[in-house]
């Protein structure tokens, strides 16, 4: 007779879910053995729960789906916070469901047991725990429905090993679907279209819930309609719209300061799916100018940082909303039609500028431009770009031309170590594309295990390491807060030793090359391309110099004079 780890196996399939990935423990052994005992959904092993996360992560990102996750007891749900992060910052549904102890037990501190759903509590949309079998069905559908419902995000649902064992729920599991925000109010779109056509100097930003709710032909249309620019947010993991459109004028700075100046002639900013505004670090002054105001519209509360005061917020689904907005708008006006000509002139001419001022590399070390301009060369239009390389890659965007939705993904979370695992992920997703993942050397440590899982399926993927000896964004940071290059700052470097990271790639079955003179980068790309499209590959590209610095001097806080 069939038990309750054969019907959540059964229920994950019957939802669409063809891969759980996960890192078994001894509380997940039910689970292990119904795994084995059908052929619908196929586990997935990674050797870490932050490259299960990732590899989750990447899979649902790309494929529009939900992702499950197992992981085993609090250390598994521990090491798998980062992932939870990132997932919930990036609105990526994943379901994580963790191995516990027999319920008897977990009033005696057993070994393997205890509180696994707090730890998880400051970034899950939902946690529970069943501990009867008969609450298993409609925890799982709660569960399914919640991660599915706009704004995306992780659900954690605790799995004891006695509810595993037991008979199957009586009940059969009812597919849940996906759920919608709701539709705006006719009120809410004629005030904000009174409002967009009294502006003089409108923009659009574009958020990643434009991908999500796949609205990019809609927002295209408003920015159209309006003649205004389209900006991506600062911490964009997306392409929402293809940016070869002539509107389209790249991602906003990630620091308050710029973003005002960067706005600072626009009198009314419409921010479309995105938090306003998610910033790296203090900079001097407020985001906005009080000259532009804002209007956000997004499929969840707004996600709003200190200081930003909308004059407008709508919380509705993105689809519903941006037809009704673009029919209330009716044709362009002379205005709108002059605004877009200016803009498409201007930003034409800042493309051309911005591949420009991407310094030409001399002499024979590879530095971050020269890294990036040699990326930029072997990389085609159907791969799938992951990118984490935070300094050395800075200029990859800028060289690498328009890419369509679906084609680049970036790190939108704060944890590092996100990009491999989401790479492999992703790869497993699309096995009729190659997958380029670029990487700092230092942020690769955290998720480096996924190289296993790569190696063991066999995908089609190129790992391409930037590896200056230490965390360059740190030093870049330390350069913005004190005006100084260099210093004897400790934390920064990791020399003495140095790592090895070919031979660590090799370690993990995945061949390995590194190259570290400007006049072998080319051939040495060209070779990992060749390899990845038959399997994994890694190339560790020695760079030197310096990437420019980040930031601004803190200001310290002023506390009044103890009596």
């Amino acid at each position: 007779m069939p038990d309750t780890a054969d019907w959540l196996i059964a229920a994950l399939a019957a939802e669409g879910v063809a891969i759980v990935f996960g890192n078994p423990g001894s509380t997940e052994l039910p689970l292990v053995d119904a795994f084995a005992r059908q052929n619908r959904v196929r586990y997935v092993l990674g050797l870490h729960e932050t490259s299960v996360m990732g590899m989750a992560d990447g899979y649902a990102q790309s494929t529009g789906t939900m992702a499950v996750v197992n992981v085993h007891v609090q250390p598994g749900i521990a090491n798998s916070l980062s992932g939870l992060i990132n997932a919930a910052r990036a609105r990526v549904p994943v379901l994580v469901t963790v191995g516990q102890q027999v319920t008897g037990m977990l009033n005696e501190q057993p070994f393997l047991g205890g509180d696994v759903l707090s730890p998880a509590a400051p970034f899950a949309k939902g946690l529970w725990e069943p501990r009867r079998v008969d609450d298993l069905p409609w925890v799982l559908a709660r569960a399914i429905r919640l991660a599915r419902t706009p704004p995306y995000g992780p659900v954690v649902v605790s799995l004891p090993m006695d509810v595993l064992v037991s008979d199957a729920p009586d009940v059969a599991h009812t597919p849940v679907g996906w759920g919608r925000a709701p539709a705006p109010d006719a009120p809410e779109i004629a005030a904000l279209a009174a409002r967009l056509r009294a502006a003089e100097h409108p923009v659009v930003l574009v958020g990643d819930g434009v991908a999500h709710a796949g609205v990019a032909r809609q927002v295209a249309a408003l920015a159209e309609r309006l003649g205004a620019p389209m900006l991506g947010e600062p911490w964009a993991s997306r392409v929402s719209v293809h940016a070869n459109h002539p509107l389209w004028s790249g991602p906003l700075p990630i620091f308050g300061a710029e973003i005002r100046e960067r706005l600072g002639a626009n009198d009314l900013a419409i921010a479309i799916g995105m938090p306003t505004f998610r910033l790296f670090g203090s900079s001097p002054g407020p985001t906005l100018d009080v000259a532009t105001a804002l209007v956000v519209v997004d499929e969840g509360p707004p996600e709003l940082s200190a200081g930003v005061d909308p004059i407008q917020a709508i919380e509705a689904d993105l689809v519903l909303t941006s037809d009704a907005l673009v029919a209330a708008l009716g044709p362009a006006d002379r205005r709108a039609l002059a605004r877009r000509d200016a803009v498409v002139a201007t930003r034409a001419a800042a493309r051309r500028a911005q591949r420009r001022a991407v310094p030409v590399a001399h002499g024979p070390g590879i530095t971050p431009a020269g890294f990036a301009r040699g990326l930029a060369g072997v990389i085609g239009p159907r791969d799938i770009v992951v990118d984490e390389s935070l300094t050395a890659g800075r200029a990859l965007r800028t060289l690498l031309g328009p890419r369509a939705p679906g084609s680049w993904y970036a790190h939108r979370g704060s944890a590092l170590g996100w990009g491999l695992p989401a790479a492999v992920g992703m790869a497993i997703a699309h096995p009729e594309r190659r997958v380029v993942c670029t990487h700092g050397d230092g942020s690769l440590l955290f998720g480096i295990h996924a190289l296993w899982t790569a190696a063991r399926l066999g995908v089609r993927l190129a790992v391409i390491v930037a590896d200056n000896g230490g965390y360059e964004i740190l030093r870049a940071g330390m350069e913005g807060m004190t005006g100084h290059p260099d210093g004897e700052w400790p934390g920064l470097a990791i020399r003495d030793p140095g790592l090895d990271i070919a031979q660590i790639a090799r370690g993990f079955g995945v061949p390995a090359d590194a190259v570290s003179d400007a006049s072998e980068l080319a051939g040495a790309l060209g070779r990992v391309m060749a390899r990845a499209a038959t399997g994994p590959a890694v190339l560790v590209v020695r760079i030197v110099g310096t990437t420019p610095a980040i930031g601004y001097p803190i200001a310290p806080q002023h506390h009044p004079a103890r009596a």
